[in-house]
């Protein structure tokens, strides 16, 4: 018995030992778990954090290009204050212009009303169009019951100048924008404007039977050389057309636009303006708008608005209105 005793003793002890040795490697092995899962969460959040600086910087860079839209338009509107009375003077009434014998069958019916109703409405726009975008603005827009009004420039695409008669037959206005949105080319004269304003003029009717009085200049009525601009509207007038700009900017004539810059853009502004008009996109490519579009609508319906399109019963909504 007391040879075996050291072996009983020794076995105890290296059956200590390996008990301890186990439970050291079962400790170690939970705290490099521990710390394993640690850092994954932490690399998770990490990139979370990377992820909404993106989308933050990115909601910024819409927001300075919407900035810098209507820094522009304020700074236009500015300039054409001050060279009003100098275009006025230099402008000779007693003499019938060349273009105003040009184009017979170029002429609406439409007259500036006196007041607008005071109900809540509000009157979506929709430029640059029709494009693969329209028909799904048609059907967003058909949800809410609402109605718009889409200024259109010409397309040789037979699928998207179909979508002009769907404009018309879901109860929508259908404007004139451009025939070829060149800026340098139709602002170069007023006789180049008429030119263009009767090829998308002709090209809507021959498609639709529709005659519009409503018409967008390519970048408002600020655009352009202030002295040419001013003698178009002017002949426009003349021809019983009217123009529209916009108080409310969506700001997605920028492709950096995002949806959330939209949505804050649209949303935020709408209740500053009796008649809010708001300028919106529904030319190809232009995904942030459409993504945006129904969450403006039910936020507006929410608020009791009713989306209403453009006539010409309304005061319009011009920059340049004297």
């Amino acid at each position: 018995m007391k040879k075996k005793l050291p072996v009983i003793i020794l076995s105890l002890l290296l059956v200590s030992l390996l008990i301890l040795g186990g439970l050291l490697f079962f400790t170690y092995h939970q705290k490099v778990t521990k710390t394993k899962s640690e850092n994954k969460t932490l690399h998770s959040n990490v990139s979370d954090l990377n992820t909404q600086l993106q989308e933050k910087e990115d909601f910024i860079s819409g927001q300075t290009e919407y900035i810098n839209e209507l820094t522009t338009q304020l700074a236009d509107c500015q300039n054409t204050v001050n060279s009003e009375d100098e275009d006025s003077d230099n402008k000779k009434n007693d003499t019938t212009s060349s273009y105003e014998k040009k184009y017979p069958d170029l002429y609406a019916g439409a007259t500036f009303p006196g007041d607008n109703t005071s109900d809540l409405k509000v009157y979506l726009t929709f430029d640059d169009g029709p494009s693969d975008l329209t028909p799904q603005v048609l059907d967003l827009l058909d949800k809410y019951n609402a109605k718009a009004t889409f200024f259109v420039v010409h397309t040789d695409n037979e699928e998207y100048t179909s979508y002009l008669k769907e404009i018309v037959d879901r109860g929508h206005t259908l404007a004139l924008h451009s025939y070829s949105h060149d800026y340098n080319k139709i602002y170069k004269s007023v006789d180049a404007f008429l030119e263009d304003f009767n090829q998308v003029y002709n090209w809507v009717y021959e498609e639709t039977g529709v005659r519009p009085t409503l018409f967008r200049f390519p970048g408002g009525s600020t655009n352009g050389k202030t002295a040419v601009v001013n003698d178009i509207i002017a002949e426009m007038e003349r021809r019983g057309f009217i123009y529209y700009d916009w108080n409310v900017s969506s700001g997605d004539g920028s492709n950096l636009t995002t949806t959330e810059n939209i949505l804050e853009n649209v949303c935020t502004n709408v209740g500053n303006f009796d008649q809010p008009v708001v300028l919106m996109h529904d030319g190809a490519g232009k995904n942030a708008t459409f993504k945006a579009l129904p969450t403006i609508l039910k936020t507006l319906a929410d608020e009791g608005y009713e989306f209403c399109s453009l006539d010409e019963h309304l005061t319009p909504v011009q920059y340049k209105r004297k």
